[in-house]
This record gives C-alpha cells, structure tokens and sequence, in this order.
C-alpha cells in the first residue's frame, strides 16, 4: 500500500465549562463520530468524507462499510475509523482517522474548556491501482 494522502492537525475541542467531567468525557468520546469526520482539512473546504469520496471515485474504488474503535485508555482517549477501498469486493485500499483526545483540558476560551484533539488522517491505495490509473486514459500517438 502507498500513502496518497496523510495529513496530521490539531483541532481544539470546545465543551461548555458548565457541563460535568463525565458529560464531558462523553462528548470527547462522541466528538471523532460526530465532528471529526467533517473537520475542514485543506483550502478547497474538503472534509476527510469528502477527500475519501474523491480518492475512491478517482481511482475506481468503492467505498466500504466504515469501522470505529473508540478506547479510553489511561488519561486519553483514542478513537481510530478504518474504511476499507474495495474493487470487485477485495480491499484495495484503506482510510484512516486516528484520533487522540486528552482528558486534561489544554486551556480555557470564554465559557468553555478546551482540549486539543491530536488527529492524522491518511488514505493508503495499493500500488496496482495506482500503476493502473497512471496509464488509462493517455492518448498514445506518434510524430
């Protein structure tokens, strides 16, 4: 597999300072399903549901069923969404979020606490579809 896309950021995580440690907790967990797939990551406003979309359509794939692993472990929790590229039913690729939330806020914006979520997502291709799509559709001629 080949990395066509990886791109790591930061994004703060706003809950209200009004809300409990276990609310709060609840929503970190939520946050990755709810938000962290629609985090805009580049110029054009494209999210990584959209870049998986793109990619896929661009080299033929289908995009599968995704699959969510959310742990709370020690004083983070890790939330990791793998989706599966497939051509004629065989995996051919894979998306990935992987996303690590502190429980410990790291400061504090008007009436919320914020924490910073530490996110990489990356789209890996097999390296025969992408040999394939680098020779479809060139015109072949001769002077």
């Amino acid at each position: 597999m080949y990395r066509v896309y990886d791109r790591r950021v930061e994004i703060p995580i706003r809950i209200s300072k009004g809300a409990d440690e276990q609310a709060r907790l609840r929503k970190l967990e939520r946050w990755p399903r709810e938000a962290g797939m629609t985090v805009v990551l580049d110029e054009s406003g494209s999210n990584f549901s959209k870049l998986v979309q793109i990619y896929a359509a661009d080299y033929g794939l289908e995009v599968g069923e995704k699959k969510w692993d959310v742990k709370t472990e020690g004083d983070a929790i890790r939330a990791k969404l793998e989706i599966p590229l497939l051509k004629g039913g065989e995996v051919k690729g894979v998306a990935v979020m992987d996303a690590q939330i502190p429980k410990t806020p790291s400061g504090e914006e008007g009436n919320n606490v914020v924490y910073t979520a530490d996110v990489q997502y990356y789209i890996e291709i097999d390296e025969q579809i992408l040999a394939e799509s680098t020779t479809s559709g060139v015109v072949e001629f001769t002077l």
